[in-house]
């Protein structure tokens, strides 16, 4: 009796750790600006796992600390786009790119 309730306690303790670490996640994502949340999931494209959670969490606290400008993130992304070998012509601009930047961004 008394190693099940040790056991319950423990899981017990694990289950509140997860649900206040997804809580703190849905907090920090809600804080952030609509643009910011765009230029999150726009910068960690491509990472999966491990490495987007960290990519994610690195963004967010940059984000809300104000130390970076999501704009400066999609600004990015579109010349990324527009400078990537393509083999032949530049495809059309991502519809992001055309509604903030009027299409691929100069200079």
């Amino acid at each position: 009796m008394r190693y099940g309730l040790l056991v319950l306690a423990i899981l017990g303790c694990v289950a509140g750790t997860v649900l206040f670490f997804r809580a703190y996640d849905d907090v920090t994502t809600a804080a952030l600006s609509d643009d910011a949340r765009l230029a999150v999931d726009v910068g960690c494209r491509g990472k999966n796992g491990y490495a987007k959670r960290e990519c994610r969490a690195m963004l967010k606290k940059l984000y809300l600390s104000r130390s970076l400008d999501p704009d400066k993130t999609l600004r990015a992304y579109c010349d990324s786009i527009k400078s990537a070998r393509w083999g032949g012509s530049s495809p059309p601009p991502p519809r992001l790119c055309v509604e903030r930047y009027g299409g691929w961004p100069t200079g």
